[in-house]
């Protein structure tokens, strides 16, 4: 009896947490944030690379991001079919990206402001503490279908829809959407293989040092 008391309890604070998570801004960053420092401290847990990657990214909106890089005026004349191939490519190749950089999301504490919300528009504010300096980073997000999500995130005063939005226009000043798109696909392609490959000499460096060690090499 007592077990299944305990089950329930488990299951209804559960309840309460995806709730408060639903609809409190600060609360769903915080959530996603523990999950990843936790997972990013587990060593040779079962597909951590995927389950880090949807962790790190999950809280973007990757076409509203999109969209809010290239502008109004050049995601307007774009048609659907390019709009669909632009938002798949930048979110390949921004999650792609990120698995390269795991430290950078090592922290080892963080504190929140009161958000400042208005409607479905939300911002909150992050003091992230690591090795003894803070980063200030600021999350605009928009409710979409029950849950918060990030169009944009500032660190340090460094808009990521600004920065993708600045080298955009640099492409699009000398080429097309569709030459712009490519080349999205071809950068989110390179930091695949590239991951790949990291994962492959990791895993080889590793049988290595384990070949030297039993050798007594």
């Amino acid at each position: 009896m007592r077990k299944g008391m305990f089950w329930i309890t488990g299951l209804l604070a559960a309840t309460v947490s995806m709730t408060a998570a639903a609809t409190d801004p600060v609360e769903a960053i915080r959530t996603k944030d523990v999950e990843l420092q936790k997972l990013l401290r587990t060593k040779d847990a079962p597909g951590k690379i995927d389950r880090l990657k949807i962790l790190i990214n999950g809280i973007f909106d990757f076409e509203e991001l999109g969209k809010r890089a290239l502008g109004p005026a050049t995601w307007g004349k774009m048609t659907p079919k390019q709009q669909t191939r632009f938002v798949q490519a930048f979110r390949s190749m921004i999650e792609n990206s990120s698995v390269k950089r795991l430290d950078a999301y090592l922290n080892d504490s963080t504190r929140y402001e009161a958000p400042e919300t208005e409607g479905e528009k939300s911002s909150v504010t992050a003091h992230v503490f690591s090795k003894g300096s803070q980063s200030v980073v600021v999350y605009k997000l928009l409710m979409k279908q029950g849950a918060w999500k990030a169009w944009d995130l500032v660190i340090d005063d460094l808009s990521t829809a600004g920065n993708y939005g600045d080298q955009f226009k640099k492409i699009l000043a000398k080429n097309t959407v569709d030459a712009l798109i490519t080349k999205v696909e071809q950068k989110a392609k390179g930091d695949a293989s590239s991951k790949t490959a990291d994962n492959v000499k990791s895993r080889s460096g590793g049988q290595t040092a384990a070949k030297k060690s039993s050798s007594g090499a």
